[in-house]
C-alpha cells in the first residue's frame, strides 16, 4: 500500500504504498493540490478553500453529550502507549521547523521512502520528514511484506531500512543518518537538529519509544488491496496518527 501523509502543523505529504493490502494511505494531490510554503494572501485562501472542500466530503460525528474529540474507551490504552514517543522524543515533530523560510529548496516530487513503522531508525528519517515538511511516499516494509519490501532489498541489495529514492535527483541511499543529512542538505538549511544527530543516543531514544507497542507494525497481515487509497492526515508525533499508520503498515505492503 502506498501511504501519503501530511505531517506538522502544516500539512507534509508522504505516501504509504501497501501491496496485497487493504487500506492505501495516500494524501494525494487531487486533495491538496500543493503544499504553499508562501504564507501570503493567495496561499491562505487556497488552504482556507482546501480545508472547506475536505470538510464538505467528510462530517466527524458528535456523539450525544460528549465532546467532539475524544478517546473510546476501548483505545485509551493504547492511545496512552501510542504517545510514549512524543514523551520520550521530547515532542520532536510535533511541529514543522520554525525556520521553513530559509530551506533551499523544494521537492517537485514526492520523496520515496521504504520502511516499516517499528523501527527506530526508519522513525527518526520520518521525524526529519515532518519538521522539512516535505512530500514523501512511504513504501511499508514489514518482515514479510511480499510486495515493497523484497522490492527494497533489491534495490540496495540488502535487508536494510530505511531505504531512500529521490526521483528529483535521482538519489538512492540507505542509512538513517545519510538519509537525514541529504534531507537538510537538499531541501533544508543544512542544519540538522540537535536530537537528529546524537547518533547512538537518537536510535536508542527512538527504540525506548517504541518499546510500549514494538510489536506492532512490524509483521505483514494479509488481507485486500482497496481499488483506490485511503486518504490520510498524519504528523509523526501524535499518537491516534501512529495507530492508524500500524494498521496500514502492518497489513498493505
Amino acid at each position: 500500500m502506498a501511504l501519503r501523509a501530511y505531517t506538522g502543523l502544516r500539512p507534509c505529504r508522504g505516501q504509504l504504498m501497501p501491496s496485497h493490502n487493504a487500506l492505501r494511505q495516500s494524501l494525494l494531490a487531487d486533495v491538496v493540490p500543493s503544499r504553499v510554503r508562501d504564507m501570503g494572501t493567495s496561499a491562505r485562501d487556497a488552504q482556507t478553500q482546501e480545508a472547506k472542500n475536505t470538510r464538505s466530503k467528510y462530517k466527524l460525528e458528535k456523539a450525544a453529550g460528549k465532546s467532539r474529540y475524544e478517546v473510546a474507551p476501548g483505545q485509551r490504552i493504547a492511545t496512552a502507549t501510542a504517545g510514549v514517543p512524543a514523551f520520550v522524543r521530547l515532542g520532536t515533530a510535533a511541529f514543522v521547523s520554525d525556520n521553513l523560510k530559509n530551506f533551499r529548496n523544494r521537492p517537485k516530487k514526492p520523496i520515496e521512502l521504504y520502511e516499516f513503522e517499528g523501527c527506530p531508525f526508519c522513525r527518526k528519517v520520518r521525524e526529519a520528514c515532518t519538521l522539512l515538511d516535505i512530500d514523501v511516499l512511504f513504501y511499508p516494509c514489514p518482515k514479510g511484506g511480499p510486495t515493497w519490501r523484497p522490492k527494497a532489498v533489491q534495490l540496495s541489495g540488502k535487508s536494510q531500512f530505511p531505504y531512500m529514492v529521490d526521483p528529483n535527483t535521482r538519489q538512492q541511499m540507505g542509512e538513517s543518518d545519510d538519509i537525514i543529512n541529504y534531507l537538510y542538505n537538499e531541501y533544508g538549511d543544512g542544519n540538522v537538529p540537535l536530537l537528529l544527530k546524537l547518533g547512538p543516543l537518537t536510535a536508542i531514544s527512538n527504540t525506548l519509544a517504541l518499546l510500549p507497542r514494538m510489536n506492532r507494525g512490524i509483521s505483514y497481515r494479509k488481507s485486500n488491496l482497496p481499488k483506490k487509497p485511503v486518504h490520510l492526515w498524519a504528523y509523526e508525533a501524535s499518537p491516534f496518527c501512529k495507530l492508524a499508520r500500524e494498521v496500514m503498515r502492518g497489513t498493505h505492503s
